[in-house]
């Protein structure tokens, strides 16, 4: 009687095991589809332009190598932070590491690294300086609201003259109206390319404000973010190794 009693138990903790087992999330399963958000930045990620930006064809390639298919949702940033954050999306497709976000979100490998600095044109005769105070002579552009750089958004000594947007400042810039422009490097590559103007008469001043890496940033209100997060990096890796990395940006135009 007692072994019957041990057996019916064990049989009893074993279906429970199963049950609790097949209610456990698989980590491929529950990925077949990637879901990415992100807002418009031409040329990182843009729903409008070619494979809808570089940043999204190089991440693509790299899910697609480690077995999952990529849907990317375009909405404003703000939306598209909360819905990874609350795990309604699995991953915000580039975005500047920092501490804070660190604590809510699993970082990628870093996936390009883009530079924000000054830029003027040729005529004005400079191309480098040595402190910011070299610079107190000049009309400098920016965007308001964006984030230069700490010594740069500090600099009450400059002549900063603020701009809803940049590409007014580029406009501004090629009119003459404004001496240089406080920005990211890559974005004004891309508004050239908008309004016909010739990229090749402006100079990026030496050296830049600030560096900073662009990475995937993974929910960790979803189950296997980790394992994704390592997935994904394994693939970036292989994609820099064997040359298909370099292929990307140049073929979008990039290098």
């Amino acid at each position: 009687m007692l072994a019957m009693r041990r057996a019916l138990l064990a049989n009893m903790a074993f279906g429970t095991l199963l049950l609790t087992v097949a209610a456990l999330p698989q980590a491929k399963a529950d990925f077949d589809e990637i879901r990415l958000t992100t807002v418009n930045w031409e040329p990182f990620y843009d729903e409008g332009i070619e494979q809808q930006g570089f940043i999204t064809a190089l991440t693509r390639e790299a899910f697609e190598r480690a077995g999952y298919d990529t849907e990317v949702d375009f909405v404003p940033w703000a939306r598209a932070m909360y819905d990874v954050e609350q795990g309604v999306r699995h991953v915000l497709l580039g975005a500047y590491y920092t501490e804070e976000r660190a604590e809510t979100f699993i970082a990628s490998d870093r996936l390009y690294t883009t530079r924000v600095g000054l830029v003027a044109l040729e005529d004005l005769g400079r191309d480098s300086y040595d402190s910011l105070r070299d610079l107190s002579d000049y009309d400098i552009g920016y965007g308001r609201g964006w984030a230069t750089s700490e010594e740069f958004d500090q600099a009450d000594y400059l002549n900063r003259i603020p701009e809803d947007d940049n590409v007014l400042n580029v406009r501004k810039l090629y009119a003459d109206r404004i001496d240089m422009i406080a920005m990211n490097f890559d974005r004004f590559m891309a508004i050239t390319r908008e309004e016909g103007v010739d990229p090749d008469e402006a100079v990026f001043l030496d050296p830049p404000l600030q560096e900073s890496g662009l990475y995937l940033m993974v929910s960790r209100a979803i189950p296997n973010g980790e394992e994704l997060v390592e997935e994904f990096n394994r693939a970036l890796a292989e994609m820099r190794q064997d040359g298909t990395y370099d292929e990307i940006l140049e073929g979008l135009g990039v290098r």
